[in-house]
Formats: structure tokens, sequence, C-alpha cells
């Protein structure tokens, strides 16, 4: 009887040990991604000498200080020629797939990086976008989603909107997220982690919102929880990062910005049946 204690004894001790260095390779693994999320890319100077291929100028480190060109660009290899075509889809030094990578694992810190000045950090995201829309047109062109019926609201204008909206969805993503620009400058313009931020940052973000939101849609049927869910909890994550204010602070500044942004599209629509019955009444004098 005391032997079979002492096994389980033994055991219970084993479990635990293992549970602890579980716990502190997780800890390490952790320590380490959070840090890879504030400063993900490190820099490295070539130091060796160099004659610049497009103007003479010998000079040391990655780029020509006269004319900018790299110092790695030479004769066109196999390389070059594959890199020249994937610059057409964001596949170059500042990868659109890297990009994509970063907003999904470091949204906020990413967008922090961009407006506040460090641009190489990021494949430009207004370019992204158009590119990412592109993509996913084309791999809907060859497996086609089942047609929506889009709802009318009788009037012309408005309804034309929505057709327009609903066939590039990358603008209307975009135009989504710029209702959001004023009320987040208005509830955010304090924030402890990047204060007085200006409406042009504030662009910016809804680009990068604008990017995921279509990412996540794209990825799911339409309409579907998940890719709401999703969508919330990086919008949330996001502005969370960027900001740094706590969950409960970001989370009512959210839920009002979301409230303005209502009353601004209601303004919006309001202005767009007043225009279409304008229409209507002087065509019919």
């Amino acid at each position: 009887m005391q032997t079979k204690k002492n096994v389980l004894t033994k055991q219970w001790q084993m479990m635990r040990r293992s549970c602890g260095n579980v716990r502190q390779v997780l800890s390490i693994k952790w320590t380490a991604f959070r840090a890879w999320q504030e400063s993900p890319i490190e820099y490295k100077m070539d130091g060796s000498a160099h004659v610049c291929n497009n103007c003479g100028y010998r000079y040391r480190g990655n780029y020509c200080p006269r004319c900018s060109q790299s110092a790695h660009h030479g004769r066109i290899s196999w390389l070059a020629m594959w890199q020249g075509i994937g610059q057409l889809w964001g596949i170059e030094s500042r990868s659109a797939i890297y990009t994509l990578w970063q907003l999904l694992l470091r949204p906020g810190y990413l967008v922090r990086d961009y407006i506040s000045g460090k641009r190489q950090v990021s494949y430009p995201p207004v370019k992204l976008l158009f590119i990412l829309a592109a993509v996913v047109a084309l791999i809907q062109f060859f497996f086609p989603r089942p047609a929506t019926d889009i709802s009318e609201i009788g009037f012309q204008y408005v309804d034309y909107a929505l057709r327009w909206l609903d066939e590039h969805q990358s603008i209307s993503a975009l135009a989504n997220g710029c209702i959001f620009i004023l009320p987040t400058w208005i509830l955010f313009r304090n924030a402890p982690l990047y204060p007085n931020h200006s409406i042009p940052e504030g662009f910016f973000l809804q680009v990068y919102i604008a990017i995921l939101t279509f990412l996540l849609s794209s990825l799911f049927a339409e309409g579907a929880l998940a890719s709401t869910i999703l969508i919330v909890f990086y919008t949330f994550a996001t502005y969370k990062q960027l900001f740094g204010y706590g969950y409960w602070g970001t989370f009512w500044r959210l839920l009002i910005c979301f409230a303005l942004s209502l009353v601004i599209l209601v303004i919006f629509i309001i202005i767009g049946i007043a225009i279409s019955k304008l229409h209507i009444f002087t065509t019919a004098q």
C-alpha cells in the first residue's frame, strides 16, 4: 500500500514539473511574441563598399545616397525577373502577404508604426486594398458566389449607390470605414499611447480596417456569423493596440463611435433621398 502511494506521489510530482515546464515555455514564447508585435523588423546595415550601377557613385551601405538605387541591383537574373513580376501583386521587399500577416497578428501596432512615420514596415495600404480586391474578384470569377438581392429603398440615387457599392466591395469597405473617421477623432484624440491623431491618420486607420474587413468577409460565406465576430474582434484589437486604452475604455468608446457613425450614415441617406426627390420634382416640371 505504501509502495503504491509512493508511486502515485512521484507521478504527481512529475506531472507538476511537466506542467511547470510547459508554463515556462509558453511564457517565453508569449514574451517573444509580444516583443515581435512591438518591433517585428530588424534592419541590418551592409558595411561593404559598392559602386552604384545607376550613377557610378562609390559608397558603403544598402542604398546609393546619390540616386537611392539598391546596392543589390545588377544585371537581370531569373530572381530579378520573378521579383519584377511579383511587384505587380505586392510580392516584393515590403510584401503585401507579410503585411496581411502582420495585420492578423499585430493590427494596432502595424497601424501605429505606419501613421507615425515607419513606412517600411508595411506595403502601401491603399494599394494593398485594391490588390486584395483584384485577387478576390479573380477568385470569385472562377468560383462565383450565389448572387444576393440588394434591398432597394425606392429612391433613384440611393438605390444606385447601394448597387454600385455592392459591385465594388473594396470601395464599399473603405466608405463604411470613412464614416468612422470623425467619431474616432472625437473619442480617441486623447489616447494614452497615440494622442492627438489627425484626420488623415484616421483615414489610414480606416484603410487598414477596411483591408481586414474585406479579407475576413471574403474567407467566409456572405453573411456568416464567424466573419462578423472576427471583424468585431479585430476592430476592437486594432483600436486597443493603437490607442492604448484598457478593455472597458476601448469598448465604450467604440460603441459610441458606432452610434455616431449610424447617425452620419442616416444623414447621408436623408441627403440622398432629398436629392432624389428634388430630381424627380424638377423632371416633372
